[in-house]
C-alpha cells in the first residue's frame, strides 16, 4: 500500500537523523499525525527556528542566536583560560558542571583523516589564528584540551600541542577520570567536575 505523501516525506526526514532506521522513522511520523494540531505546529516552529535563528559565533564556532554568543560576550569570564572541544555538545556538557569560567573554542570535531577531518576541515587554524590576533598575544596563559579519551581525541591533542611549540603557554588536557572510548557529552557533571579539577599537561 503506498503511503500518503506527507507521511512518506515526514518518514524520509526521520530517516535521516542518526541512529534512525527506517522503521522507527516511521513509527515517528505516525505518531506525530496522531498529535493535536497545535503540537505540530508548535514543533515545526521549534524545526524551523533551528535554521531561521541558529548562527555560529564568530570567535568560539558555538552555536548561538547572537555572534559573539554569550559565553565570548560575557566580561567575567577568565580571559586566561580556554578550553578547546570538538563539538557544541561538549561545551554545554562542561557548562553544566558549573566549574569552568573561562573560554571556549569549538573545533567542529576531532581529526580522523579516515573520514576526511583534516586540520583544514575543522577550526584548528582559527583556533592559531585566534591565539596570535590578541592584544597581547600570549594574554591566554592556559589552553584545556576537552576532548574524548579515544584516538582520535589524543590524536588532535598531539596535533594542537605540536602547532604550539614555543608558544609559552601552559597546555593541558582533561584528567582520565574519563574512561577510555567514553564520549565527552555522555558523561556526568561529576566526572567532567573532577576531570576538569584534576587535569593534566598534555
Amino acid at each position: 500500500m503506498k503511503l500518503p505523501q506527507p507521511i512518506n516525506d515526514a518518514a524520509a526526514a526521520f530517516d535521516g537523523l542518526p541512529g534512525v532506521g527506517p522503521r522507527a522513522a516511521l513509527r515517528y511520523a505516525y505518531w506525530l499525525v496522531t498529535q493535536p494540531k497545535e503540537a505540530l505546529q508548535r514543533f515545526a516552529r521549534s524545526i524551523s527556528a533551528l535554521a531561521d535563528q541558529m548562527k555560529i559565533c564568530d570567535t568560539c564556532h558555538d552555536w548561538s542566536e547572537t555572534s559573539p554568543c554569550e559565553v565570548c560576550r560575557d566580561s567575567g569570564r577568565d580571559a586566561s583560560l580556554l578550553c578547546v572541544v570538538a563539538t557544541s555538545q561538549n561545551l554545554q556538557a562542561i557548562e553544566e558542571t558549573g566549574i569552568f569560567k573561562g573560554h571556549y573554542h569549538v573545533l567542529g570535531g576531532l581529526l580522523d583523516p579516515i573520514e576526511g577531518r583534516t586540520p583544514e576541515t575543522l577550526n584548528i587554524p582559527s583556533l592559531l589564528k585566534r591565539l596570535s590576533i590578541l592584544d597581547s598575544p600570549f594574554s591566554i596563559q592556559e589552553i584545556i584540551l576537552a576532548f574524548d579519551a579515544d584516538i582520535p581525541g589524543d590524536t588532535t591533542a598531539l596535533y594542537i600541542r605540536k602547532q604550539l611549540t614555543g608558544v609559552p603557554v601552559r597546555i593541558t588536557r582533561l584528567a582520565r577520570g574519563l574512561p577510555t572510548g567514553a564520549a565527552l557529552e555522555y558523561a556526568d557533571a561529576y566526572t567532567l567536575a573532577d576531570a576538569l579539577k584534576n587535569r593534566r599537561e598534555g
